[in-house]
């Protein structure tokens, strides 16, 4: 053999090399990688691969992610996270919440969200009425109360009263008036005379009696 034959082959006929296991070639020269490096990978020595930056592994075939992929995530393609369900990003750092939080809130964990002081629930959809809206009102908007037709107020504690209680009577449940002294009805509209007049007489202001023609007197 006009070239030696080399790593360990054997000249077995002229310029004929038989190699040993591991190497190929007219004079043996070139290693053998079983199975073949991947990835644009070589074969640097016999079933060793040297692999690009961007794969590793015996035959180059796993790929490098140069950050981590995180919370799960695998690495499936160089630089390339496939992330574990409830997160995304890059490398799987950002969790995912479905559905989306609303009103300003902001997704602190896979399906968790973390709502502003003016909301709450699952999504951030519930608005928070502080105090809490009484009397069967409800919290429509932050700080807002819907009232039902019997309540008014900022928390729906007001009752209201369709017809105005009269001479300084005050409404104090729904459609019912607390009269002031010597007055009494629905409205505080009657007023009261004590002793009651008698005789006929009519009672037309408080403590003040109208007589009837044949009496007199308070």
């Amino acid at each position: 053999c006009t070239t030696v034959c080399a790593n360990g082959g054997t000249c077995s006929a002229p310029n004929t090399c038989t190699c040993a296991a591991g190497w190929s070639g007219v004079t043996c020269a070139n290693p053998v990688c079983s199975p073949v490096c991947a990835n644009s990978g070589t074969c640097s020595a016999p079933n060793t691969c040297t692999c690009t930056s961007s794969w590793t592994g015996p035959t180059c075939a796993t790929p490098v992610c140069s950050t981590v992929c995180s919370n799960g995530g695998t690495c499936s393609a160089p630089n390339t996270c496939t992330c574990a369900a409830g997160w995304s990003g890059a490398t799987c750092l950002a969790p995912v919440c479905s559905p989306a939080c609303t009103n300003s809130g902001t997704c602190s964990a896979p399906n968790t969200c973390m709502c502003t002081s003016s909301w709450t629930g699952s999504t951030c959809a519930t608005p928070v009425c502080t105090p809490v809206c009484s009397n069967g009102g409800t919290c429509g908007a932050p700080n807002t109360c819907t009232c039902t037709s019997s309540w008014t107020g900022a928390t729906c504690a007001t009752p209201i009263c369709t017809t105005a209680c009269a001479n300084g009577g005050t409404c104090s449940a729904p459609n019912t008036c607390n009269c002031a002294a010597g007055w009494s009805g629905a409205t505080c509209a009657t007023p009261v005379c004590s002793p009651v007049c008698a005789n006929s007489g009519t009672c037309s202001a408080p403590n003040t009696c109208t007589c009837t023609s044949s009496w007199t007197g308070p």
